[in-house]
């Protein structure tokens, strides 16, 4: 009786190698899984990259707002020489960061606008500021040349800087 046991469980055993349907069953099986696993990791590995750059992104936002929010530009004096055609205007760096840079300035009144991209600093002395920018408590002036603005009336001065900080002051002739 037990030889006879035994024979049929090898027999059963042998018949799974001859039954190619259950085989290939077995071996789809892994094969799905196997691209199951696969698909995955490669989502795993796009989120990942995806995330370290949104975080690299954010980061440099956050720094480059707060850079910003410390820049702070005090107006001291504005001055128009009618006869010259210029207006000099004095500036000081009171905010908590360093190097602030000038990139624009506007004059402007309820009924036109002029603007100037070339902003050339010099300390009091007369002096120009070779890096062009102002450190923390540093002070300095730019000279708008050729620019006429009828006396009598109010404009509005604005300084743009490098960081996009904008700063006014209201200026009369």
């Amino acid at each position: 009786m037990y030889f006879r046991v035994d024979r049929m469980r090898r027999l059963r055993f042998l018949a799974l190698f001859e039954a190619r349907r259950a085989v290939s069953a077995v071996i789809s099986n892994v094969i799905l899984i196997a691209a199951v696993i696969v698909v995955g990791f490669a989502a795993l590995a796009f989120t990942q990259s995806t995330s370290n750059t949104y975080v690299t992104q954010y980061g440099s936002s956050v720094r480059s707002s707060s850079e910003q929010l410390a820049e702070s530009l005090a107006f001291e004096y504005a001055y128009y020489n009618g006869t010259a055609k210029s207006l000099w205007v004095y500036i000081v760096n009171c905010g908590k960061i360093n190097a602030v840079s000038l990139t624009a300035a506007y004059v402007a009144n309820a009924t036109w606008t002029n603007s100037t991209f070339t902003i050339a600093l010099n300390w009091l002395n007369g002096t120009s500021i070779s890096s062009n920018h102002l450190d923390m408590g540093q002070e300095g002036y730019f000279v708008w040349p050729a620019i006429v603005l009828p006396q009598g009336n109010s404009y509005t001065l604005k300084i743009t800087t490098r960081r996009g900080s904008s700063f006014e002051y209201q200026l009369a002739t």
